[in-house]
């Protein structure tokens, strides 16, 4: 299927996808499951389970998955790029994990 992700929330049966483009960057929650959501031009894909988000980028190809079970994702408007600078991306904890023990290795 292939939409605008312009409506509030999609069910996603089991094993099926969702795909489209959003006219305006959106944040991605999930309510309850678990998905696999891919971004046109990033490199790394995201694992996200119920309580988790993601911001996609307006008019970006977006893929979502979902595992063994049905899936719930809430969509909300993200009004500004301030509100974009705000949102934390799921693997940020990680990624400055990395760096720091990086830094630290060639130190």
């Amino acid at each position: 299927m292939t939409n605008n992700f312009a409506n509030s929330s999609y069910m996603i049966a089991a094993g099926e996808t969702l795909s489209g483009t959003a006219e305006q960057a959106r944040k991605v929650a999930v309510a309850c499951g678990r998905i696999w959501l891919t971004i046109e031009g990033q490199i790394d894909d995201h694992w996200l389970a119920a309580g988790e988000s993601v911001v996609i980028p307006a008019n970006r190809s977006v893929v979502i998955e979902t595992e063994n079970q049905a899936s719930l994702i809430e969509l909300s408007a993200v009004s500004s790029i301030i509100s974009l600078k705000n949102q934390v991306p799921v693997h940020t904890g990680l990624l400055q994990k990395l760096a720091n023990k990086l830094g630290q290795a060639l130190a």
